[in-house]
């Protein structure tokens, strides 16, 4: 069956919003009932990719070995060499260069601490493989803000992998785990999950210690937080656009004969909005954010830097998906501080680490 087969009524199995009910069918557009009584309007197109999409395979290069049978095949995804990243553009927010980081790390290494999180205290529900790749996580100047330091561990002596700013801080949210995109280090990995309706992928600031309970389709309470490159507050935009008449015709169709039918021509205004959409050609947890603050909390000394830490909606499901984005003063291009109402807009990198395993 294919999307242009469907008719009113009929019933369809969507892989996210579970058993739907056709109530509208256009040129280009179907409209479905979901289970809730709520209803949706999706492309022919996209409704046809998401119902007979093929699932996530690792890449043909990957060592398969890697993958225990005690995991989903789709859980862990081992990047080759070619995957490219760009972990440097991070400490945008705070250096200039980070050669001046660098030159610190023979001081900063032995005034570190070892990370901890959530598995270090729960004990893990399966035994980690013998092919993982080894390794720990410093923190400095504490654990709950500062740098991270991740270390691979070899027989011919340990290494630093990677560097990143990170925080304890941030937003709970709860996400159901797609994928976990482990780097070719082995060290490092990004997790692609849902949120809401939306997919969204973010670093993992602590993947070797709770990498062992991660699955694919399973529920999960992660703290994410934005690290901003750069926010000012937003300009006032409007624009002209055409509804397609598909969609004209579906929100015409109940209307009483007193009211006004909606037109195929409209303006919309982007104050109050929230967006969040990545960045083509960055990383895949790189976003362009334009959200509404709802407070405001000034931060002292992260790597030499003030700033504030403002939670912001980036997204509207059934309710707001709120976000903490951390703006440096170096990067803040406001003339007054960022304030409760605003809106403001940007470029972030996004990072998150488990909170909660849902059982």
């Amino acid at each position: 069956m294919h999307a242009n087969d469907l008719t009113l009524n009929s019933i369809i199995q969507h892989p996210k919003h579970g058993h739907c009910r056709v109530c509208f069918v256009g040129e280009q557009y179907v409209g479905l009932e979901l289970e809730n009584r709520k209803e949706v309007l999706i492309k022919k197109e996209l409704l046809e990719q998401e119902l007979f999409a093929k699932p996530l395979l690792p890449e043909e290069n990957a060592d398969k070995s890697d993958i225990p049978a005690s995991w989903p095949d789709s859980t862990f995804v081992y990047e080759t060499a070619e995957a490219e990243h760009f972990p440097g553009s991070h400490w945008l927010a705070f250096f200039a260069d980070a050669q001046d980081l660098l030159e610190q790390l023979p001081e900063i290494l032995p005034q570190a601490s070892v990370q901890s999180g959530y598995g270090d205290f729960y004990p893990p529900p399966r035994i980690k493989p013998e092919t993982w790749r080894e390794g720990f996580q410093l923190a400095w100047p504490e654990r709950q803000q500062g740098l991270a330091i991740v270390i691979d561990k070899k027989p011919e002596g340990n290494g630093v992998v990677g560097i990143f700013p990170f925080s304890d801080a941030g937003m709970q949210q709860t996400l159901t785990l797609d994928r976990v995109s482990v780097w070719e280090s082995g060290v490092e990995a990004t997790i692609k999950a849902s949120w809401g309706i939306a997919e969204i992928e973010f670093f993992d600031t602590r993947f070797l210690i709770n990498r062992h309970w991660y699955e694919s389709g399973r529920t999960y309470d992660f703290i994410l937080a934005g690290i901003a490159y750069d926010a000012r507050p937003a300009e006032h935009l409007e624009m002209p656009i055409k509804r397609h008449p598909d969609e004209a015709a579906w929100l015409n169709r109940h209307l009483s004969a007193e009211e006004t039918p909606v037109s195929t021509e409209l303006t919309i205004s982007f104050d109050g909005s929230a967006i969040f959409l990545p960045i083509t050609d960055w990383d895949r947890d790189d976003y362009s954010f334009h959200a509404p603050i709802k407070s405001v909390c000034e931060f002292k000394d992260w790597l030499g830097q003030e700033g504030w830490r403002v939670r912001a909606t980036v997204m509207r499901f059934d309710e707001d998906a709120d976000l903490d984005i951390y703006i440096s003063r170096k990067v803040w291009s406001g003339s007054e501080p960022p304030q409760i109402g605003q809106d403001i807009e940007g470029r972030l990198w996004l990072q998150g680490y488990l909170w909660l395993v849902h059982h």
